[in-house]
């Protein structure tokens, strides 16, 4: 599951920074996690990586620029698009409708979406937790208006949703196949929406974000509203279908510059929107252990995986669980305009590894975590 892939990247130390607070790493340790991102210009975007363990944090250091116009570095303050990694949010929102009986898994989602059509009462909200639903991606759909669904053109969830449900039949019976797809989570975050009487945005504040002290993460359901130390997200022209397709459709003129911004013009939640910095992810990763929300019955909803008429059963709220080299991992990863995340826990050893980028077009955090974790466990710092 887990590949191992040739890094990239650079550093700069006048505006990194690192912390082994626990464990004192030597500077050769220290040099060998620079040299996995050795190879951009320090004036380029780049990556916040850390390193948890026993809730406490053992190495942070943020690499490259989060804005490339004011030239300002990324830290562990860096607000971040985390892409997919939103997916637990919206499930743990779920989840605590779950708990107060609000919400079951057996529920058609006619129960809670009385607009959703009638053809598909087949699906219940354990086929939208479990992507196994059937319903068709609202990409792979045509817009009512015939335009495309790039960022240039303004859409909704609204409108996704409804690009889906337009469909006039499933691509499978409900829990017979598996099928990775963002309007799964797009119509539970309207079914937190229904039953709490509340934006997803403002349940996820009130009862998530709030209580655990993640102050600077936010769903992002109104893209016109500013985010605090919000790093922008990056292409590499040369790199990437979009920009290639934006200067074919005469979007954009032809630009020779390195990197662009690309920005996501339309909100995209449920499945995805959630900005977040690494100081808020390690609070969110303390919970696991702590239970301080939703006590043990809420750890054991976010992790509950279920059997299926099909093989695939490593999937749980927006978790999925894994191995690396032999010892259990539950983790994430994420990728949209701009931005790409992983974060990888390894329950039985209570760390977690975190990694966050604002190039989509760089080489994927997982392989940087890989080659992190191999590092540290070679130095001792890590054991497992």
């Amino acid at each position: 599951m887990m590949k191992r892939i040739i890094p990239l990247f650079f550093s700069c130390w006048a505006w990194h920074v690192a912390i082994f607070a626990q464990v004192g790493a030597p500077p050769e340790v220290a040099a060998q996690i620079d040299q996995l991102f050795a190879e951009l210009s320090s004036d380029g975007p780049g990556y916040m990586i850390g390193v948890i363990k026993d809730q406490q944090v053992v190495f942070q250091k943020g690499y490259g620029m989060a804005n490339l116009e004011h030239h300002l570095p990324i830290t562990s303050k860096t607000a971040f698009n985390v892409a997919s990694l939103s997916k637990q949010f919206t499930a743990a929102a779920v989840a605590l409708l779950i708990l107060e009986d609000k919400v079951l898994l057996d529920d058609p989602v006619r129960k809670h979406l009385p607009d959703f059509p009638q053809r598909f009462e087949a699906i219940q909200v354990k086929h939208l937790i479990y992507m196994t639903s059937g319903l068709p991606e609202y990409t792979n759909r045509k817009r009512e208006n015939e335009t495309d669904w790039s960022s240039v053109h303004f859409f909704s969830l609204d409108t996704a949703i409804a690009a889906s449900l337009r469909a006039t039949e499933l691509e499978y019976t409900p829990g017979s196949q598996w099928s990775y797809s963002n309007i799964n989570f797009m119509l539970l975050a309207k079914i937190v929406e229904t039953v709490s009487g509340k934006r997803l945005a403002e349940f996820a504040r009130e009862h998530i974000f709030q209580p655990l002290g993640m102050r600077h993460t936010v769903i992002n359901d109104n893209v016109f509203e500013p985010i605090h130390n919000r790093a922008d997200g990056y292409t590499e022209p040369e790199k990437s279908s979009t920009m290639h397709y934006f200067l074919q459709q005469g979007y954009m003129p032809p630009s020779s510059r390195r990197f662009l911004q690309i920005r996501r013009n339309s909100p995209h939640y449920g499945g995805s929107g959630v900005y977040t910095t690494f100081e808020d992810l390690v609070k969110w990763d303390t919970n696991w252990y702590t239970m301080a929300l939703g006590g043990p019955a809420f750890y054991d909803l976010m992790h509950r995986r279920m059997t299926f008429d099909h093989p695939k059963n490593n999937d749980a709220f927006g978790l999925v669980f894994g191995d690396f080299n032999g010892e259990e991992i539950v983790w994430y990863d994420g990728h949209t305009l701009g931005f790409r995340a992983y974060m990888i826990r390894f329950p039985k050893h209570r760390t977690t590894v975190i990694c966050l980028s604002n190039l989509e077009t760089g080489f994927s955090p997982r392989s940087k975590v890989d080659r992190l974790v191999d590092l540290l466990l070679n130095a001792g710092i890590l054991e497992f």
